[in-house]
């Protein structure tokens, strides 16, 4: 494994080359041509491996991307996504630059650097083993930085069929790899009241701002610390001046769950929501649409690989807990085992200090080929 990881140290520069290329290719997610002209560009730089190369279509969000290398029948999955939370201009103000040991620009980190560990990915499978029985399948959705509405159903497909699923999403803050996330989702509470003067006739009035904070304070008490469940009120609009009896308002809430039974309860609780104040009307939607992705004990065995090559390359490997989601989330409810953030490291994702540590490029493909290497030479023994 040594000999790998110095050999993908040698090819920084091209990395970098082609991290500069998946960057500068702005991916918004509601941007569905920024999306989609990224996917025929990543389709053009894999043609020169033996891939299939598959676009799903989609209507309203980006096409999502599948590529397979390999024609055995037993699957092993990687997943990425293309789309970004940067709106389309973000890298004129952002561009990507390399400052000494750190590559930054916009999705630098979460997630292109992904694509570049699996073209390097790629080149060692071909040179180094034989995939007669085996496919590796990368599945990039369009749509994961929003939940991903339409590509959780892509990664449920393949994630069924796999043996395991390896998430490409960037390290944990400490560089740790990711065996459990938080699964959370998001409500919006409407009020509809009756406007009147403050001051003249506030008696005809029923105030829409007073009953949403009627219903916020139910709301947060279904916040359980011991069980990992946590709510939070992220914004809140209403009302038009202070002396007029505010006619409507409105809450948007986020929540997060570490136990599956907690689904029910919470989605329970706001369809039960009933307004105080008669004179007043309420509607409550949202969901939680992201179940959380809980440590297995075959999420326990593929990180002890993980943990067991990083030894080899003499790199300490840790695991951790978060609280963010992930089309990981959506694979590990189909019963694959699931281990995530073996992208790259770094921080400040998702803003305008977002960048890479570029060592982990080679670091993090070494492990991730060393996984995939175990794997197959275990067959599915270690099941």
């Amino acid at each position: 494994m040594l000999d790998i990881f110095q050999a993908l140290k040698e090819k920084e520069e091209a990395s970098l080359h082609l991290l500069k290329e998946f960057v500068e290719l702005e991916s918004f997610s509601f941007d569905k041509q920024g999306v989609d002209n990224l996917s025929t560009h990543l389709i053009r730089v894999f043609s020169e491996f033996p891939v299939k190369a598959e676009s799903l279509k989609e209507e309203h969000y980006g096409n999502h991307l599948r590529f397979q290398l390999g024609e055995g029948e037993k699957q092993l999955l990687l997943l990425s996504h293309l789309d970004t939370v940067y709106p389309r201009g973000t890298i004129e103000r952002m561009p990507f630059q390399v400052e000494g040991k750190k590559a930054r620009g916009p999705g630098v980190i979460d997630i292109k650097a992904s694509y570049v560990m699996v073209y390097h990915l790629f080149e060692l499978l071909l040179q180094q083993m034989n995939l007669k029985d085996y496919q590796i399948v990368w599945l990039l959705t369009s749509d994961e930085e929003v939940g991903s509405p339409t590509g959780k159903l892509a990664v449920k497909r393949e994630a069924a069929r796999s043996e395991a699923v390896l998430v490409l999403e960037p390290a944990a803050d400490n560089r740790a790899l990711k065996t459990a996330r938080k699964g959370g989702g998001k409500f919006t509470i409407e009020v509809n009241g009756i406007s009147a003067h403050a001051g003249l006739n506030p008696q005809d009035g029923a105030n829409a701002i007073e009953e949403l904070a009627f219903q916020i304070t139910k709301i947060i008490s279904l916040a359980d610390w011991s069980k990992g469940t946590t709510i939070n009120t992220g914004e809140i609009k209403g009302g038009s001046l202070f002396n007029v009896v505010a006619d409507y308002a409105r809450a948007e809430i986020d929540v997060r769950i570490e136990e599956r039974d907690e689904i029910q309860r919470i989605q329970q609780a706001f369809d039960q929501l009933r307004v105080r104040n008669p004179r007043t009307r309420l509607n409550v939607t949202g969901s939680i649409y992201r179940p959380p992705l809980i440590k297995t004990e075959l999420t326990g065995r593929l990180f002890k690989m993980a943990e067991r090559i990083g030894r080899d390359l003499d790199v300490s490997v840790e695991e951790a807990m978060v609280g963010g989601g992930s089309d990981g989330n959506y694979a590990a409810e189909t019963g694959a085992p699931v281990l995530d953030g073996l992208g790259g490291y770094g921080g400040g994702a998702h803003s305008p200090d977002e960048f890479l540590w570029i060592e982990s490029l080679a670091e993090r493909t070494s492990i991730l080929y060393g996984l995939i290497q175990e794997l197959i030479q275990l067959d599915g023994t270690w099941r």
